[in-house]
Order: C-alpha cells, then sequence, then structure tokens
C-alpha cells in the first residue's frame, strides 16, 4: 500500500491559495453595498396590526418604482432635520422616504 504525504510547501501554497480565494470571495461579497439601506421602523418595532397594514399595503422602505416613493406621495409627511424617516397618514410609526406602498398617491404641488 503506497501513502502520498504531501511536502511541506506544497500544503502551504494551498493554504495560501485557498485564504486568497476566501479573500477574493468575501471581497466581492461586499461589491454594491456602497447605499446603506435604512430602516424606519423594522418588524419587530411594531404591533401586530401595524405589520399587518403594512404587509397589506406591500409596504417596502426602497421603492422599485424610479419615479414613485414616499417623498413623492401626498400622505408622507417629511422628518424634521434631514431625517429620511418621516410620517404617512396611512400607517402608523415612521416609514422610509424611499419607501413605497399600494397607496401612493402623487403629491399635488
Amino acid at each position: 500500500m503506497k501513502t502520498k504525504s504531501i511536502a511541506r510547501r506544497d500544503a502551504l501554497n494551498r493554504g495560501l491559495a485557498v485564504s486568497a480565494g476566501g479573500f477574493a470571495l468575501v471581497s466581492l461579497s461586499a461589491c454594491g453595498e456602497g447605499e446603506q439601506k435604512v430602516v424606519c421602523a423594522g418588524p419587530n418595532n411594531l404591533t401586530f396590526a401595524e405589520n399587518s397594514l403594512r404587509q397589506a399595503s406591500h409596504y417596502v422602505e426602497k421603492s422599485p418604482h424610479a419615479d414613485k416613493d414616499c417623498l413623492k406621495c401626498g400622505f408622507y409627511t417629511a422628518g424634521e432635520g434631514g431625517n429620511v424617516c418621516g410620517k404617512c397618514e396611512i400607517f402608523i410609526g415612521p416609514v422610509n422616504q424611499a419607501g413605497y406602498c399600494d397607496s401612493f398617491a402623487v403629491k399635488q404641488a
């Protein structure tokens, strides 16, 4: 029976290759995270009823529509001092100005 042994140099080279690959994978996974997502009211901070209303209205913290978000909605009141979390006449609790729900109505000038 023949056993194959790995030379110390081969083991070190393989270890370095695995480490470099892991570093590259972690580095690439961080790509596209330049914009930080702000969650104004996480599900754990709201009551069951408040969460249910948001789910029924399909509320999301980041609008999938370029031209429709809470900041452009008539039900939204902006937060004070540049805060991205404001108030909505439909929901209880804060909402994200970049958010969106099915009740979106264009703000009248």
